[in-house]
């Protein structure tokens, strides 16, 4: 890890935290001797989780084919795994709630991290992986260095903008050239920070080059082929001007074939509006 990305995340005192509620889900979903009843009273004691919990068991996400009307009936249609991913989300988006529009409007961010989520996760799908959900959440988390570098170098991140313009290049070459990481390297050292699986740092650490994945190239490049096909569609806006460099290389190794794209991209749209409204939409 770069010397100063590590002081940065790891000595710093205004890194922020994930909020307690959260630390509680993730207990009790760890906890071999927890029930579905436990987590429940957890998940009612706060009412905007609860909103999202009941709209996510009823979008087209899950395709549920009757109406999920209480807490444990959602838990059970969506999965307790699956329920403390969709936390994480929840809370990431909370965290970073106050980011100026100086750098970007943060709805289009998230719109455009939901839209690769999902475009991981229905990709993953296709290749008949046993645990698509991961990639929901790396996709969504894939960009979350951008935030803290808002968060902590917001004079640096204004001339990285600048830079990123006037070269006409990619934000993170900027952020490299300037600061010596990017902030794929600063998204995946904030995951460490937190104690989140480090898989899950792999996927958010490596998107932009899936070939430095130390382990698990083939689920780094869903999330690396999933941000060039959002970016491509012009899905929400993430503070990039290009689309980004694509890795023949990577695409090898992912399994997938040319032909299996319209129908994921479909499939996406089909989606996205109503993933966007269970984490956007008003509680």
């Amino acid at each position: 890890m770069h010397p100063d990305l590590e002081k940065l995340v790891f000595k710093s005192n205004t890194i922020p935290s994930l909020p307690a509620v959260y630390k509680k889900i993730r207990e009790a979903v760890e906890d071999p001797d927890s029930t579905i009843e436990d987590i429940a009273r957890i998940v009612c004691n706060d009412q905007a989780l609860s909103a999202r919990l009941l709209r996510l068991a009823n979008s087209a996400f899950y395709g549920y084919p009757s109406e999920v009307c209480s807490i444990t009936d959602a838990l059970t249609v969506i999965g307790l795994q699956q329920f403390k991913n969709m936390a994480l989300c929840t809370a990431a988006m909370d965290v970073f709630k106050n980011i100026p529009s100086t750098f970007f409007n943060m709805e289009e961010f998230w719109r455009k991290s939901i839209a690769c989520g999902l475009c991981a996760r229905i990709l993953a799908l296709q290749l008949r992986d046993a645990n698509s959900e991961r990639f929901f959440l790396g996709g969504l988390l894939h960009r979350v260095g951008k935030l803290i570098l808002c968060k902590e170098l917001p004079q640096e991140c204004i001339q990285i903008i600048k830079t990123a313009r006037k070269e006409e290049t990619h934000t993170h070459s900027a952020e490299s050239e300037l600061l010596g990481f990017n902030h794929a390297e600063m998204g995946a050292a904030l995951l460490a920070h937190w104690n989140l699986p480090s898989t899950l740092g792999e996927l958010v650490g490596n998107y932009l080059d899936p070939m430095k994945a130390k382990s698990s190239i083939s689920d780094v490049t869903l999330i690396h082929i999933a941000d060039f096909i959002t970016e491509g569609l012009e899905i929400g806006q993430a503070g990039e001007q290009f689309v980004p460099k694509f890795s023949g290389t990577a695409w090898d190794h992912c399994g997938l074939k040319v032909s299996d794209l319209p129908a994921a991209i479909e499939e996406l749209q089909r989606q996205y509006e109503d993933v966007c409204q269970v984490f956007l939409g008003h509680d």
